[in-house]
């Protein structure tokens, strides 16, 4: 008798930067590990950032509460392959997309005065190259306030000084966030989802759990989430898709629904 034929995983392709929008990124690598091979071969990972800053530093800016370099298995680590790039220099993106089946893009970045901004150029090179070798699905990190989300938050106090920070000295971060995410929505042949996070602060704690806004001015979700769980979230869509073609933001669940379970 013949046994079943088995499905190899995908091949996966994650691009961060900096700041916390490009930590999800790096946290993406390990909600990818953790769906296993079976779902998820190969991880190709790209980043304006170090090799180290993802394989050798324990703290990723976050509420895991683990050693995050040391979590690293040797079959983990042998089912990734981790580049550095020069977004801002490098020509084009063919090479290390090839053989790729999704991407995860967290190349935005929303914190002023600290690291670099790429999300305009770096989503561009990540279109032009997903549209060369055919690879359908993208998610992709943006932000609250941009494009059909302003004003952003507008159930919370938080929205307001988001919005003042856009208007004045993040105005440069919400250019290039904005021209990221219009380069999405008029990319052809690309199944997309864009990723509009609150929160993502450095005392969050992951669940496993989160909340997508259904419709703007119709009702809300936390404001803290986790750097975990927005990757979570992301590589699963990435995986199996489930949104298409759409702008979400995503928060925590509420306190109340988390009560009433």
């Amino acid at each position: 008798m013949q046994s079943p034929a088995t499905t190899a995983g995908k091949v996966l392709c994650i691009l961060y930067s900096s700041g916390g929008l490009g930590d999800v990124g790096r946290h993406a690598t390990r909600a990818a590990l953790e769906l296993g091979p079976e779902k998820i071969s190969k991880i190709k990972v790209l980043s304006s950032q170090p090799k180290e800053f993802l394989l050798k530093q324990s703290n990723w800016n976050c509420g895991c509460n683990v050693d995050h370099a040391a979590e690293f298995t040797t079959e983990e680590l042998e089912r990734m392959d981790v580049q550095q790039v020069d977004f801002e220099n490098v020509k084009d993106l063919h090479d290390q997309l090839e053989g790729v089946d999704a991407v995860v893009s967290c190349l935005g970045n929303r914190q002023f005065f600290v690291g670099d901004r790429v999300a305009g150029v770096g989503t561009k090179l990540v279109v032009e190259a997903m549209n060369f070798h055919k690879i359908n699905r993208g998610v992709f990190m943006s932000s609250i306030g941009i494009c059909d989300d302003w004003p952003p938050v507008e159930w919370h106090w938080a929205g307001s000084i988001m919005a003042c920070l856009f208007k004045t000295i993040s105005r440069r971060e919400f250019r290039d966030l904005t021209e990221a995410e219009e380069t999405v929505k008029s990319a052809k042949d690309v199944d997309y989802l864009i990723i509009k996070p609150l929160g993502l602060g450095e005392d969050v704690v992951p669940s496993n759990e989160w909340k997508l806004q259904k419709k703007k001015y119709e009702d809300t979700v936390d404001i803290n989430l986790a750097k975990l769980d927005c990757a979570r979230f992301m590589v699963r869509e990435a995986i199996d898709p489930t949104i298409h073609n759409k702008a979400v933001v995503i928060g925590g669940k509420l306190k109340e629904e988390n009560e009433a379970k």
